[in-house]
């Protein structure tokens, strides 16, 4: 059998900017929950999968494609692909704790000490005032400390451990109650696409991931 040029395969492969919803699962296929390609219509879905994970309820940019060789090379420990998230947790982001956070921190569930992370703060507020829907296990806290300080900071990191935003918060005495990643491999999330939707990388986007432009014509989902 003929094997397929260059040329022909790149034809194929697709590559889409999808704003993960939160509740779903970043995986191919789950029994018990809905998953990011439950967000594509079902004859798009074949070979397509995610570009590694957001947690169940974080929200935000997250790279479908059925490139595997992009996927294996974004997902290379010494590649060191910067993503960064934006959040809004309850307490207080002090200057003390964000020199912390940038020499290195240690945290409950991970045995080793987690790679220093650049954090800014953005902006002080109530929890009453968090702007963006709160986590449904967090709005217990919120009915019943409308009054906590809070603050919403963005934070860039190359490590992506199991719920590592939360717990570097948690072992700063914060709380997150929403997170959501905007940039991811310099990619930055498309301010136009509402949780649930996607559409195909631009060429300028597809240049960022080191990849040509594909042959394909998919549309945001309506």
């Amino acid at each position: 059998m003929a094997r397929k040029s260059k040329h022909q395969m790149l034809a194929q492969q697709r590559y889409y900017m999808l704003n993960k919803p939160s509740g779903w699962v970043s995986a191919c296929r789950d029994s018990q929950h809905q998953t990011v390609l439950d967000c594509f219509p079902l004859e798009e879905r074949e070979g397509l999968f995610p570009v590694g994970r957001l947690d169940k309820t974080t929200e935000g940019l997250l790279l479908i494609t059925d490139d595997g060789k992009l996927n294996r090379r974004l997902l290379a420990p010494e590649s060191h692909v910067e993503k960064r998230y934006r959040f809004w947790a309850a307490g207080e982001l002090t200057e003390e704790k964000i020199d912390l956070l940038s020499k290195g921190l240690r945290v409950k569930g991970i045995p080793e000490v987690l790679k220093p992370v650049q954090v800014r703060l953005i902006q002080v507020l109530k929890l009453r005032e968090v702007p963006v829907p709160i986590y449904d296990n967090r709005r217990e806290l919120a009915e019943a400390h409308p009054d906590l300080p809070a603050f919403c900071g963005e934070l860039v990191m190359t490590e992506g451990k199991r719920h590592q935003v939360k717990r570097m918060m948690e072992a700063l005495d914060c709380t997150v109650v929403s997170l959501r990643r905007i940039v991811f491999a310099g990619l930055t999330l498309d301010a136009a696409l509402a949780p649930g939707e996607y559409r195909a990388l631009t060429p300028p986007e597809l240049a960022l991931l080191g990849v040509g432009r594909p042959m394909d014509g998919s549309k945001k989902k309506e």
